[in-house]
Order: C-alpha cells, then sequence, then structure tokens
C-alpha cells in the first residue's frame, strides 16, 4: 500500500510546477537610497510589477531560466538587463536630466537605442496629447528626418526623409497595415492615443517586415497589461480653440494572476479649420471613432492575446466643387467626404522552448473605402464608390538568445483580396485584386565586446499580384498578373568609446508596384492616371551614420545618410491630351533617384530644471536623369527652451516651454510643383499634477501657431488651391489616471 501511495505522489507531483522568484532591489545610484513606484516590465512573460517603498520587487513564476527586463522610471534612465531566477539584484538606476537612451522593441530586439544600429526615434503616449497636435503624422513630424503631406489637418501621411505611402510600413500592434497606402490622401489609421509609444525607423527595414519598408517603418507600440491583480484606467480630453475640437479617450485595463485585459475608446470631432486670416477653410471638418479590446492569458508556457479594433474615420475632401457645395455649418462631413471603415483581428501567441522564444502571430484586417464620386447625381446612393479590402497576414520568429548574440529566424506573409462593388467600379481606382506575400529572414544581433555590437540579417521575399479588368470612367483597367521575388540584407555596428558612440549601418530593401500604379486606366483624384503593367520593383541601398556624444548634461547627434533607389516609382503630367475628363494624362513611371541629406541634434541641460533643444533637418532629392523629386519637405531647424521642476508650491512636475521652428524655401522643384515661403512657427507648452483627495490630475495648455501665422507648406495637397495651413490653435487637456488593487 505504501509503495502505491508513493507512486501516487509522484505521479501527482510531475503536474506540479515550481514556483520561482526573480527578486530585486532598485536603488538611486548617487544616493543609494531606495526608489518607489519603478515599473519593472518582463516582456517574455507579459508582466508587470512595481517597486515597494524599500525599493523592492519579486515575480513569482514557473519559468526558471533567465528573463529579460526593462525598467522604467519618472526621473531615471531606463535599462534593459537580463536577471537570474533566485538570485537578489541589486539595480541602480541613474537620475535622468535630459529625455534619451529609450528602450527599443522593433522587432524583438528589447534593448537600449545605443545599442541599435539603425537610425531610430521614439514618440511617447503622453507627449501625443500634450502636444497639441491634431493628427499621428504631425505628432511624429517632431522626429529629425520625418515631415508630413497633408490634404487638410486630418488626412495626413508621414514623410520619412523624402519617402512616403507605398515606401512606408505601417505596424499596428505588430501586424503590418494593408490598407490606404496607394494614396496620400488615405492616411495610416491607428488609435494612437491609446499606444504606449510609436517607434519610428528611418530607412530600409525589410528584414522582418518584408516589402514596401524601404523609407522606413512605423511601429504602433500598445500598452503593456495592467500590474497583477490590478485594475487601472486613464481618461483623457482636450479641447481644440481652431476647430472647436474636442477629442476624448478612455483606457481601461486589468490584470488577474493569469487572465489579463483591456479595452480603449478614442472619439475625435473638429470643424472646419481657419487659417493664420481667420478664413475657415470649408470642408476640412473630420469625426472620427476608434474602439478596441484585447484579452490574454499567460501561464508557464507561454502568453496568449487576442486583440480587436474598430476605427470608423470620416474626413472631409476640400477641393474647388466642395469649396461651393459643402454647407459650412456641420461638424460631421455629410455632404463630399471619404468614410474609412478599418476592423483589425489579432491573436498573438508567445511559447517558451527551452530558454528560448517561439512567437505565432495571426492578423486579420478588413478596409472598406467610400468616398463621393458623382455629385450631379442627385441619389445619395450614387455618391459612393467603395473598395473592399481583406488582408490574412502571418508571423512568425523563433528567438534564440545566448550570452553573446541573439539570433532570430522567421518567415512571414500575406493574401490580400480587394473586392471592387460591381455598382460602384465605375470610380474605383483599385480593382479586384489578390496579392500573395511570402518570406523568409534570419537576423542577428551579436555582442562582440562589452562596446561594440554587430548586427546583420538577409531576407527572401517573393510577391505574386493578380487583377481583373473592369470598366472605368469608361475604359477598361489593366489586367496584372505579374510576380515579383528578391533578396534583402543589412549590416550594421555600433561602438562606444567613453562617451562617444559610432554607428554605421548598411541596407537595403525593396518595395514592389502596387496595384493602382500597375492597372490605373481612368479618372482619379479628378485626373485621368495611367499604370504600367511592365514597372519593376524599387531597389534600394541607404548608408547611415550616427556620431553620438554623451555627457550627464549634454547630448550631442550627426546623422548623415545616403539613399540609393533603383526604379523608383512616381507619377508625371505627360503632354497626351486625356481620352475622358479633360487635360493631360498622368502616367505612373520609373527612374532611378538619389535621396540624402543629414540630421543634427543638440540637447544641453545648464540646470536640472532648465533645458535647451535644437535639431536641424536637411534632405534632397534628386533624378539620376537630371531634375528634382516631388513630395520632398522644406528644411527646417527647431529650438525650444523648457523649464521643468520635480516640485512648486502645489504643483508636481510643472513644465513650461517654448519652440520656434523655421521651415526654409524650397526651390529645388519637381514637376508642376511651385516654389514654397520660408516659413515660421512659435509654439508654447504647459502642464503639471495636482493632487485632489489623493487623486492625481494632470492639467496641460499647448498653443501651435502663437502667432497666427500664415503658410502654406510644401507638402499640403491643397497648396494647388492656394489655401492655407491651420492658424493659431489652443488646446487645453486633462489626463486622469485611476489604478486600484483588486
Amino acid at each position: 500500500m505504501k509503495q502505491i501511495y508513493l507512486l501516487c505522489l509522484i505521479f501527482f507531483s510531475s503536474f506540479i510546477i515550481a514556483q520561482n522568484n526573480f527578486v530585486g532591489k532598485i536603488i538611486d545610484e548617487k544616493t543609494k537610497n531606495p526608489i518607489e513606484n519603478v515599473t519593472i516590465y518582463f516582456p517574455n512573460l507579459n508582466k508587470t510589477v512595481t517597486t515597494n517603498s524599500e525599493g523592492n520587487f519579486s515575480l513569482n513564476t514557473s519559468q526558471k531560466n533567465k528573463q529579460l527586463i526593462e525598467i522604467y522610471s519618472l526621473n531615471y534612465e531606463s535599462k534593459v538587463l537580463t536577471i537570474e531566477v533566485e538570485a537578489f539584484l541589486n539595480i541602480e538606476l541613474t537620475e535622468k536630466i535630459l529625455e534619451l537612451e529609450e528602450i527599443i522593441l522593433t522587432g524583438n530586439l528589447n534593448a537600449n537605442k545605443e545599442k541599435i544600429p539603425f537610425a531610430i526615434e521614439t514618440v511617447k503616449n503622453e507627449d501625443l496629447f500634450k502636444s497639441g497636435k491634431i493628427s499621428l503624422a504631425e505628432n511624429l513630424s517632431t522626429i529629425t528626418g520625418v515631415s508630413f503631406s497633408s490634404s487638410g489637418i486630418a488626412a495626413t501621411k508621414p514623410v520619412i526623409r523624402g519617402l512616403t505611402n507605398t515606401n512606408i510600413v505601417f505596424l499596428n500592434n505588430g501586424i503590418k497595415a494593408e490598407n490606404f497606402q496607394f494614396s496620400s490622401n488615405h492616411p495610416f489609421i491607428s488609435d494612437e492615443f491609446s499606444a504606449r509609444k510609436i517607434e519610428v525607423i528611418k530607412g530600409p527595414f525589410s528584414l522582418i517586415y518584408g516589402s514596401d519598408a524601404v523609407g522606413g517603418v512605423i511601429n504602433v507600440i500598445p500598452e503593456n497589461p495592467a500590474t497583477e491583480k490590478t485594475i487601472a484606467a486613464n481618461l483623457n480630453s482636450q479641447y481644440h480653440s481652431n476647430t472647436e475640437g474636442y477629442v476624448n479617450n478612455l483606457n481601461l485595463k486589468a490584470s488577474g494572476k493569469k487572465w489579463f485585459g483591456g479595452i480603449h475608446i478614442t472619439n475625435k470631432t473638429h470643424k472646419d479649420y481657419k487659417d493664420g486670416n481667420e478664413n475657415q477653410i470649408i470642408n476640412s471638418r473630420f469625426s472620427e471613432i476608434n474602439v478596441g479590446t484585447n484579452l490574454g492569458y499567460r501561464n508557464s508556457f507561454g502568453n496568449f492575446i487576442f486583440t480587436y479594433d474598430y476605427a470608423l474615420p470620416k474626413y472631409g475632401l476640400t477641393n474647388q466643387k466642395s469649396i461651393s457645395f459643402v454647407n459650412n455649418n456641420h461638424r460631421i462631413p455629410r455632404d463630399w467626404f471619404q468614410k474609412l471603415e478599418n476592423q483589425s483581428f489579432t491573436l498573438k501567441n508567445k511559447l517558451y522552448i527551452k530558454g528560448n522564444i517561439l512567437d505565432v502571430d495571426f492578423g486579420f484586417q478588413k478596409n472598406i473605402r467610400q468616398g463621393i464620386s458623382d455629385l450631379t447625381n442627385l441619389n445619395p446612393e450614387m455618391l459612393f464608390s467603395e473598395m473592399d479590402l481583406k488582408t490574412f497576414s502571418y508571423n512568425t520568429k523563433y528567438t534564440i538568445t545566448k550570452d553573446k548574440y541573439k539570433l532570430i529566424l522567421g518567415f512571414n506573409g500575406a493574401n490580400i483580396d480587394n473586392n471592387a462593388n460591381d455598382f460602384y467600379k465605375n470610380s474605383n481606382p483599385m480593382p479586384d485584386a489578390k496579392i500573395n506575400d511570402f518570406g523568409i529572414f534570419a537576423v542577428n544581433d551579436f555582442l562582440i565586446s562589452k562596446n561594440l555590437n554587430l548586427y546583420t540579417g538577409i531576407r527572401y521575399d517573393n510577391r505574386t499580384m493578380e487583377s481583373s479588368p473592369f470598366q472605368s470612367s469608361g475604359l477598361n483597367k489593366y489586367k496584372v498578373n505579374n510576380n515579383y521575388n528578391s533578396f534583402s540584407g543589412s549590416i550594421g555596428t555600433t561602438y562606444k568609446i567613453k562617451n562617444h558612440l559610432f554607428k554605421i549601418n548598411i541596407a537595403s530593401g525593396f518595395r514592389t508596384p502596387n496595384i493602382s500604379e500597375l492597372s490605373q486606366n481612368g479618372i482619379h483624384q479628378n485626373r485621368f492616371e495611367r499604370g504600367d503593367l511592365n514597372l519593376d520593383a524599387q531597389r534600394n541601398y541607404q548608408f547611415d551614420f550616427n556620431y553620438h556624444y554623451h555627457l550627464k548634461n549634454i547630448v550631442f547627434d550627426f546623422t548623415p545618410f545616403y539613399n540609393n533607389v533603383n526604379n523608383y516609382i512616381y507619377i508625371v503630367q505627360t503632354t497626351e491630351n486625356a481620352p475622358i475628363g479633360g487635360g493631360k494624362i498622368w502616367q505612373y513611371v520609373q527612374n532611378d533617384a538619389n535621396l540624402y541629406g543629414m540630421e543634427f541634434s543638440l540637447d544641453y541641460h545648464p540646470l536640472n530644471w532648465l533645458g535647451i533643444h535644437s535639431n536641424y533637418t536637411w534632405t534632397k532629392g534628386e533624378l539620376k536623369n537630371g531634375g528634382f523629386l516631388t513630395q520632398i519637405p522644406q528644411n527646417r531647424w527647431v529650438a525650444e527652451l523648457k523649464f521643468e521642476k520635480e516640485k512648486l508650491g502645489i504643483l508636481y512636475r510643472p513644465n513650461f516651454s517654448i519652440n520656434y521652428t523655421n521651415f526654409q524655401h524650397q526651390n529645388n522643384l519637381g514637376q508642376l510643383e511651385t516654389y514654397a515661403q520660408t516659413y515660421n512657427l512659435v509654439g508654447l507648452n504647459m502642464g503639471s499634477e495636482i493632487v485632489i483627495n489623493n487623486q492625481k490630475i494632470n492639467w496641460y495648455l499647448a498653443v501651435n501657431n502663437l502667432f497666427n501665422e500664415t503658410y502654406i507648406d510644401h507638402l499640403s495637397a491643397l497648396k494647388p488651391l492656394n489655401i492655407n495651413n491651420l492658424g493659431r490653435n489652443i488646446v487645453v487637456g486633462l489626463n486622469i489616471p485611476f489604478e486600484n488593487k483588486l
């Protein structure tokens, strides 16, 4: 009988997973005092803990291998460390004076910025709100080397070192967006106010994300789960004086020991904006609603997250017809506008395999575009053209982490299917089409020595594209049956010697022509456009160099780049008369091109509470056969003076800043472009945290275009209509965080 009991005990104990503790203490490097409320995030476990009043933290888990941790604190520099189970660790943090050394999350790298050889910058969630900028692309344009094109204040697209649209990959929750890249009138869709932060990679990064990442990558990173057995919420609200606009956002999340989840809701509504002369720009109004939810589960062998996001933006279209047609008293677009409905389902799975990690992610996107096509038809149902795009994507990565290197092996791809509604095909720029992507890659991040890193990678991609011709604006679309394949590669290194850091990166990427560039043969955006079935894929080679100098209170960066693009695809106006609609034929063509430039930045804190920031961006784009590229941003110089204290009376972290941006004239003009004047913008920002009955409340005030400058940016699609950009805009906002133990 005893033997039976013993066997039963052995049998059942095999199902009991030992619990292990990751423990440590966070202290100030200088004073050695403990630091309270430091956030320690275990990305592979998807768990968050915070330090207590004595600076201690612990996490109980069945994992017994080493774990990567990310450490964040309000007043200290962030860190990425690998810690041992059951080994008590004393971790020292350095007081943060300068806003830098951000932790980078792209592509499973999880490293401090100085370890990454390619050019990458971040915008934090709190900065998105406090800036008072209206669109995501405008917020990202605060980064050196990043600008934005616009068709008003809502329909904006980021421009990275002179490249935009299909040349940029947009990632939402790690899934590559496939929606409206073919036109600058259609922005990337994401609820940026519910993101933890947004990373921008400047230059080709096709290794992990595949075709189209020749100009750069924008990676929207979601919020971390709430701390275990905690429910947390953030309520954000702001008012815009220029547009009488309202933005309201609620993020709610909760976490138990194994289950976690959250929900976010954002609503935006803006009236027509006014320029610096107080003239109202008719039909620049827009509304947007974003709703999303996630549910996750974590255990000893992995974690799993399901996410659903829904977005319904409506953007007014400003052109010569709508200016005279649209009623200027309405807030919500209702007469001449585009409606872009976007749904996204993702399933992200992370499995632990003998100390290594297998990521298997799936995504499904459904994108519907509707837009007015014929104002002469009084039947409202006939006023819309429709594009119905469905995308199934998959992404598998196996990450092998050793003491000296991190190797990532993987494959990914997508099946893209567009169904152009038969009833609306007459004015649709996108035909029925099927696209299949597949790529396989290997990336190695190797630590040669304490101060020397080497990053290398290679990738192979294949894309097949098919479309069905149909009658559009009186002519047939072209039938597409093309296949593209290519290798991509990258090699980069970072070397640190004392306070000097050197980065060199050489990368190659490619992008295929999009369906519109191949098949178009009809009216689009009030002009006759014609594609070319024989367009080749773009191939580019970019060289980046970065010199970084860092002392306790000063940082200097110098980053020149050179991008050689073979078979660059763009559109030109020909001398041929359009067969219908009047005017000339606009033809998609390709030629070799060069884009090059440099970026400077200087951050100096003569005192802990005083910061002086400055940066300069210079970009030039040329065709090798002569002439300049279109849509190259104006060079700009930015200067900012910032004051910030830890406490001032009843105000916690009070801050005030004044910034000045000089946009220099643009006389390197592409076809049909006109000279862009120099203009100057001044902005103010201030805010603080106050505590009422133990409840924190953050308030902020932003004034953009303080002196109501009247100007037209070179990248504005409304420039041919002589329509000015946004005038003075005063933004007031509140952020109220909540957190309670369950």
